[in-house]
C-alpha cells in the first residue's frame, strides 16, 4: 500500500513538474531589447495573452486601451470584411503629446489578410475624401506602415544568429503601456514579434524582439 502511494505521489509530481515546464515554454521569449525592464514587462503581458498555439490573441488590457471604430466608405465595397476592412482611432501614436488619426486597413494578398497603418492629424478630413473606388487620398500620406508583399528586417537590435525579417503579410496592433504608445508587429508565420515606437514617416524604433518558443 505504501509503495502504491509513493508511486502515485511520484507520478503526480512528475506530471505537475512537466506541466509547469511546458507552460513556461509557451508563447514568446525575449531575444534582445533596447530596454530590458520594459521588454520584460511587455513580455509578461504578452504571455498572459497567448492562445493554445502560443500566439497572441490581442485581448489583453494593453491592447483594449485603444478603441477602433469601423470606417464606412462611400461606394460599393467588397462583401467580405475579413479581406476588406478599414478601422480608425484617435491615439497619440508617436508620443508627441498630440492625438493622431490612425487608420488601419486590412486587405488580402492571395486570400490571406495583411495590415497597414496610415497616420494623419486628428482633425484631418481624409476619410471624407476616400471611397471604395478611390483610396488614393488615404494611401498618399507619408506617415504610414505599408509593407504588404515586402519585408521588415530585424536589424535595429543586435542578435547573435542571422538577421531575420518579417515578410509579405503583416499583423499590426498599436497598444498602450504606462501611458506610452507602442506597436506590435508580426507576420503570417508569427515566429517573431517586434515591439516598436512609431517615429513618423515610415520609420519605427525597434525596442524588443520576441520569438515564439520552440522555434
Amino acid at each position: 500500500m505504501q509503495f502504491k502511494k509513493r508511486l502515485t505521489f511520484l507520478f503526480l509530481f512528475f506530471m505537475i513538474g512537466t506541466g509547469v515546464a511546458w507552460a513556461g515554454e509557451r508563447g514568446y521569449q525575449l531575444v534582445t531589447g533596447r530596454d530590458g525592464k520594459l521588454c520584460e514587462k511587455i513580455l509578461e503581458a504578452f504571455r498572459e495573452d497567448v492562445d493554445d498555439r502560443g500566439w497572441l490573441r490581442y485581448q489583453h488590457e494593453i491592447f483594449r486601451q485603444i478603441t477602433w471604430k469601423p470606417v464606412e466608405l462611400k461606394g460599393q465595397g467588397p462583401k467580405t470584411r475579413h479581406c476588406s476592412s478599414l478601422d480608425r482611432t484617435l491615439v497619440d501614436l508617436d508620443n508627441d503629446g498630440q492625438l493622431d488619426l490612425v487608420v488601419k486597413t486590412t486587405f488580402c494578398m492571395k486570400g490571406a489578410p495583411s495590415d497597414s497603418l496610415y497616420v494623419f492629424p486628428a482633425d484631418n478630413s481624409v476619410l471624407d475624401q476616400v471611397s471604395w473606388q478611390d483610396l488614393s487620398p488615404l494611401l498618399a500620406t507619408n506617415d504610414k506602415f505599408e509593407r504588404t508583399g515586402g519585408t521588415y528586417p530585424l536589424t535595429s537590435l543586435p542578435m547573435k544568429d542571422g538577421t531575420p525579417a518579417l515578410t509579405t503579410l503583416f499583423t499590426l496592433h498599436p497598444f498602450m503601456l504606462d501611458g506610452v504608445t507602442y506597436v506590435s508587429l508580426t507576420d503570417a508565420r508569427r515566429e517573431w514579434v517586434v515591439v516598436a515606437k512609431y517615429l513618423r514617416g515610415e520609420r519605427f524604433e525597434d525596442l524588443c524582439y520576441l520569438r515564439l518558443a520552440g522555434r
